[in-house]
Order: C-alpha cells, then structure tokens, then sequence
C-alpha cells in the first residue's frame, strides 16, 4: 500500500496518484521503496513540464506548442489496472468506473483516476451502493441529462491513437462546454470556464463559440473560403490568414514606399502567444503549399504535419484552403456559430472530439 502524503489516504501500490486528492504519490524525502531501472516512471502531470523558470501563465510559446492537434502523448503503461468487476467484488469498493481519459478502473468513491491523476465527478457512498434492484419500488431517476431533456446526442473524446475515449451526452437544445461542466474537460487547462455551446435540434447541430481565450475549430471536409483574420490549424501550428491589399497613394497623392513587392496577396502569421506573431510567410503566385517535407512553407520539425498537408490558393480574387488528405487534418477556427454534420470532428482546449447524433 501506498500512502499519501497530502491526505494520509491509502492507495494500491500501481496507483501514480492520489485517488482522494490526486496528489502524486512516492518520490518524497521519506520514501525508502528502492526503484528499479526498467521501471517505466510515472507521467509527468502538466504543471511538473519545465517551462525555463517560468509559469505556463507566463510562458505562452509553451503552452501554443504543448496544445496540438493529438493534445497529449499517450499516457505509458504502468501496469495491468484491475477491471471494474474485480474491484466490485474485492469487497473493498462498492463500484468502479472506468476514467473517461485513460480508461483506469476507479473505485466510485474517489474523485481522482489513479492512473492519470484526472479529476473524476465524485460520488457518495450512497449513490455507490445504489442499484437498479434497489429502485424498483421508487420511481427511476437518471443520473444522465434526461432530467432537461432526452439524450439526442454525444460528444465523444478522441484519443492520440484514435480511438475513442470518453462521452458526454448532448441533449436536446442548448448544450454548455467549458472547464468544470463534465469530467472531460475539468482537466484541460485550454478551456475557458464557458468555452462553448452546442446546440441541437431537428434541424442538426450548431457549433458556438462564446468568447474562448482558445477558440472552436472545426476540421475540413473540403476547400474552405479564407478571409482576412482567418486563424487554423495544422499539426502544432497556429497560423493566421492576413490579406495583403495593393497599395493606395495617400489623399494628397504621395505613395507609400515599401520593400519591392512581387505580387504578394497575403501572408500567413505564426502564432505564438497571446496577441503575439511569431515568423511571417508572403503569400503570392496562384496557390502556396504547406507541408513538412514538400511545398512551399515547411514545418520539418513538426511530426503532426503530413509531407504535403494542406494548400492556400489565390482564385478569381477569392483565398481559399484546402486539406490535402493529411494524417491529422486541418481545423480551422469558427467565428461565431457553425453548423456542422454528425460525425464532425472539432477541436477544443487541447482535446478533439467526435460529434455524433
């Protein structure tokens, strides 16, 4: 048994984390369990990564590369977890769950996953020791949304190896998405309070974004019309469309002077922190191509970008972006609401999810 040393709480020694507070476990002054060198160690949690002295507050550049497209690497194997049967009948725990981001077996008392720290909605002991048998004399209460509507919905987490993760169910109407309204996004640190709002109908869904820090994007299907401002995403990289428009004389007539200009029609901006740009890429000719091997802005250190990944084109006076059949795809950002189809892919806060309906 491992004890905690926050909250003097017993855990199983395969535990990394606290299931009461969620505090590592080992690694303090006093702890004497020799260690053995072919042992994978534990996942650093976020704010353990080094940030050069500085805080992720402060470091933004850290925080834009930490937030990619597969948001997360995936957590190592540190052992085989006992499934929620066998935690159920040890005795020990009246129910288990299973951690809606790395799959952990977590005994429903605790408000933390073991495994990969998350924070988990916590349930009382009574709620636990509840079945279904036990109310069949009572009227049936969910523990689902039904209670504001049916479940007409779900938006399901995918992980960095594509497979599916945890779900939240969407009902019928206005859904709320933002850190601490579901056990999906408590831990993502990318997502404001109120991030978004998913709304669903007969008519199909809508997509809303009501004023992130971070913003919604939405993944391609097919070309895109970009106009002045537009910001998307391809691997790690932030980028934003910023138009070049020709230059006007002034009202009395002088011209404005410059560095000589091929026939640029716009520039793609890096972004890199808040209201900060990084290096700038003119835009001109008919169509420029990113990729991290071929094309003509490349991005050779970003193993998320595909050799040929997507293209902006200059068309009857019109900017246009296209995927380029990429492994991760291309997101780009929403201004203000989207419709989008089931089985639409949107990113949010450093996590990506499935819209199904």
């Amino acid at each position: 048994m491992a004890t905690c040393k926050s909250c003097g709480r017993d855990n199983q020694d395969l535990y990394k984390f606290c299931l009461g507070c969620g505090g590592e476990l080992g690694g303090g002054a006093d702890d004497t369990k020799p260690t053995r060198s072919d042992e994978t160690p534990a996942p650093k949690r976020v704010e353990e990564v080094p940030s050069n002295g500085k805080t992720l507050d402060d470091d933004w550049e850290l925080r834009d590369r930490r937030d990619s497209l597969a948001h997360i690497e995936p957590i190592p194997a540190l052992g085989i977890s006992p499934s929620p049967g066998e935690l159920a009948g040890s005795g020990r725990f009246s129910a288990a769950r299973l951690c809606p981001t790395c799959g952990h077996a977590v005994p429903a008392e605790f408000a933390f996953c073991g495994q990969c720290g998350m924070r988990l909605d916590v349930k009382t002991g009574a709620a636990a020791e509840a079945s279904p048998a036990s109310s069949s004399s009572s009227p049936a209460r969910s523990s689902s949304p039904s209670a504001a509507g049916a479940a007409q919905g779900r938006l399901i987490l995918i992980r960095p190896d594509g497979t599916e993760g945890g779900v939240h169910p969407l009902v019928e109407g206005e859904n709320v998405i933002g850190r601490g309204l579901g056990s999906l996004f408590d831990a993502d640190g990318y997502l404001s309070p109120r991030h978004a709002e998913i709304v669903l109908n007969a008519a199909g869904v809508v997509v809303r974004d009501t004023g992130s820090l971070n913003g919604v994007y939405v993944k391609l299907g097919g070309e895109e019309e970009l106009v002045d401002g537009d910001i998307f995403r391809i691997g790690q990289e932030l980028l934003r469309f910023d138009e070049i428009a020709p230059p006007e004389p002034l009202d009395d007539g002088t011209d404005v002077m410059g560095s000589p200009n091929p026939g640029y029609w716009g520039r793609l901006a890096l972004i890199v922190g808040r209201d900060q740009d990084g290096s700038a890429f003119p835009l001109f000719g008919d169509a420029v191509t990113l990729g991290r091997e071929r094309g003509d802005i490349l991005f050779p250190e970003d193993g998320y970008v595909s050799g040929q990944h997507a293209r902006v084109v200059l068309r009857d006076g019109r900017f246009f972006l296209e995927d380029l059949n990429s492994s991760n795809g291309t997101f780009i950002r929403i201004r203000g609401e989207r419709a989008v189809k089931a089985g639409a892919s949107i990113l949010m806060g450093q996590q990506l999810f499935r819209i199904s309906y």
